[in-house]
């Protein structure tokens, strides 16, 4: 985890009476591992890129039956959970679906997850529209992008870097990016990757227009100056989801 996920497994373990072990980057920003070590989680920080946490959990878990992979990014029930951000979306504009949804997009839980919930919706028979996806990327890590406008059917690991300011969505390689490329090519959507000087800027805006959010979340701000003007048509309905708060990474602002 980036420190999100892992605060929050922190969280609900503590309440349950369960042990919790949370791998993080070294390069995590202090308040989210700080939040995870009050909830009572064991933090393990791991040098390097994400990546590298990544591996060192699979390590120490693959060979234990008292260890159970909580996380999101493999979770079947996660993308469940996220359904719900569509249910909400609807619900908060009146019985209406946006015309588009706009994401950071890491592994894309979040992304893929409303985009089952809206589908959802339309099986209900409560309406007849779904979304077009717009997931956001933010370089050097841009692997879903980099498929999306060139056309290609696979999705390509990105190099290593050790931090970037929008660390939610510092990916490489996403789990479910055969699942993402599809949802966004069905919906008719689009893929954008912003720079670390745009996520800044965008920060700023939003923090101007009173809404402090941390930069994985202000990528989306920065990405809707990105799309195409015929991409998106005057009068279109843009959900987007700012979902981490400020001071959740407060030294790289």
């Amino acid at each position: 985890s980036s420190g999100n996920a892992g605060a929050s497994i922190a969280c609900y373990a503590s309440r349950a009476g369960m042990r919790s072990v949370i791998f993080v980057p070294q390069s995590a920003p202090d308040p989210k591992k700080a939040q995870i070590a009050v909830y009572g989680g064991e933090l393990v920080e791991v040098p390097g890129p994400r990546s590298q946490a990544t591996l060192a959990v699979e390590a120490a878990t693959c060979n234990s039956r008292e260890m159970a992979y909580a996380s999101h990014a493999w979770h079947p029930a996660f993308l469940f959970g996220q359904m719900t951000v569509a249910w909400e979306i609807w619900e908060q504009l009146g019985g209406h679906v946006p015309d588009w949804l706009v994401a950071p997009t890491g592994h894309g839980g979040t992304l893929l997850g409303a985009w089952r919930g809206f589908q959802h919706l339309r099986v209900s028979g409560v309406t007849n529209k779904l979304p077009k996806l717009l997931a956001v990327q933010a370089e050097p890590y841009t692997p879903l992008y980099d498929a999306f406008v060139s056309g290609a059917n696979e999705v390509l690991p990105t190099p290593h870097v050790e931090r970037i300011s929008a660390d939610g969505i510092a990916i490489s390689y996403p789990v479910r990016w055969r699942t993402l490329l599809e949802a966004i090519r069905f919906s008719k959507g689009f893929v954008a990757s912003v720079s670390e000087e745009e996520v800044r800027s965008a920060h700023t805006e939003l923090a101007e227009r009173g809404v402090f959010v941390e930069p994985t979340s202000a990528t989306i701000a920065a990405a809707l100056k990105r799309v195409p003007a015929e991409t998106v048509k005057p009068g279109d309905v843009i959900v987007g989801v700012l979902t981490g708060h400020g001071l959740k990474n407060p030294p790289l602002i």
